[in-house]
């Protein structure tokens, strides 16, 4: 159902409707769970209102505690939480993806930056977590050393002690089963391989899920790319952060120009929140006629990761995983070609520089979710929009000369 027709269902306002969507309804009144629930699942409301509630339990963790109640399988959830905002386009993937965490020890969510592997991959345990009675528990590795600038032992100490916290001691009778979150690994793609195996051997009911630009090597895991937003869902997006973050603007009216903009932002919803943000203070026309329109200002919250801040930033942020033939490629690639024309190794085995190894690089460049891939019969590649905006207009050194950001500290 719309929103309009749930609303003229259960006599709910819209902007209600709206609100619980969101998340911003954190203490909602009995009175509308119970005008929801009559239309949306009468049997789940009856379920809530016959649980019992201990009777110390204040009047703002009623609901919290019914729903316990009413699913007793869900355990509790340690570590970090990303915003609960609402997800657009996702909802097939986030169900098939809860299927697959519990018949997979071994789940990587991989696409490129700012795809929303790390949100998407809470929803999922959300969903799922009725089949983890131990829990949910999260770990952020973005802040550990990169392989390749630290010892092999000391990023090892280090990620299992990111883990560690979240995860707890492990001392824990009946059902062990917990799903474990290793959140933003790209850049310990290699440490990934050891960190997991000791895990699963010390915890027999663990069950991970890894989100990385660049999966790790894991016999037996189940890999899972999250595509860009499809247009319809990336400019509804847009208009809901839009609405949010300025209330007073409505793009609505101008659907074609906000197509335009989610096309040359790839889809991808962080660029598209950004995109969102800028709106505030900048007309969506001067934005797309702007020819620095990817040069969005980020988040200047300083418990995002730093490469999560800019488009920019999470560009170098791939680029520093890479070695200097990779990063040589890209950057021609990005002269010469056009995001919405595809290429194969085929194209490129001509060029003296590459010494015959085309299909390598090309393949390394996909996987580190810098270039698409159509699998059809000839595989071929594309160049990902913001990409190719930001490398066509530096100079060919560009890739090479900026600092990394992938710390070795």
């Amino acid at each position: 159902m719309t929103q309009e027709e749930l609303s003229e269902q259960s006599g709910i306002s819209v902007r209600t409707i709206r609100n619980f969507e969101r998340g911003s309804i954190q203490h909602p009144r009995r009175s509308s769970v119970d005008m929801l629930l009559s239309i949306l699942d009468p049997d789940l409301k009856q379920r809530l209102w016959s649980s019992s509630v201990p009777a110390s339990c204040p009047p703002a963790d009623i609901m919290a505690e019914r729903l316990r109640l009413a699913n007793p399988g869900a355990g509790s959830w340690r570590g970090g939480r990303s915003p609960r905002t609402s997800l657009f386009g996702r909802d097939a993937e986030v169900d098939r993806l809860a299927d697959l965490v519990t018949t997979h020890q071994m789940m990587v969510l991989t696409g490129p930056g700012g795809v929303g592997k790390s949100r998407v991959a809470q929803a999922v345990a959300e969903r799922a977590s009725h089949w983890f009675p131990a829990g949910v528990a999260v770990a952020e590795l973005g802040r550990v050393p990169a392989d390749r600038y630290a010892d092999a032992d000391r990023v090892l100490d280090c990620a299992l002690a990111a883990v560690a916290a979240p995860l707890g001691d492990g001392a824990r009778s009946g059902d062990d089963r917990l799903l474990l979150i290793l959140d933003n690994t790209e850049h310990v793609a290699r440490t990934m391989t050891s960190a997991v195996q000791r895990l699963l051997a010390e915890r027999p009911g663990l069950h991970v899920l890894i989100t990385s630009r660049r999966p790790p090597i894991l016999p037996g895991a189940g890999i899972w790319e999250l595509a860009p937003l499809a247009e319809e869902a990336a400019v509804e997006l847009l208009l809901d952060r839009t609405r949010t973050s300025c209330p007073t603007l409505d793009l609505a009216a101008d659907r074609p120009a906000a197509v335009e903009l989610v096309r040359r932002l790839d889809g991808l919803p962080r660029l598209v929140e950004f995109a969102a943000h800028r709106l505030r203070l900048v007309p969506l026309t001067a934005l797309l006629a702007d020819s620095r329109w990817l040069n969005l200002p980020g988040w200047a919250d300083g418990a995002v990761l730093p490469h999560q801040r800019t488009p920019e930033a999470s560009l170098c942020w791939s680029l520093d995983l890479l070695d200097e033939r990779h990063r040589s490629l890209l950057v021609r690639l990005a002269a010469r070609c056009r995001p919405d024309d595809p290429f194969s190794s085929c194209d490129l085995e001509a060029e003296d520089e590459l010494g015959g190894h085309a299909q390598e690089l090309l393949a390394d460049l996909a996987e580190a979710s810098l270039l698409l891939v159509d699998r059809g019969r000839r595989y071929e590649f594309r160049l990902l929009h913001h990409v190719q905006a930001i490398l066509a207009e530096a100079p060919g050194g560009w890739a090479a000369t900026q600092e990394p950001l992938v710390s070795a500290a």
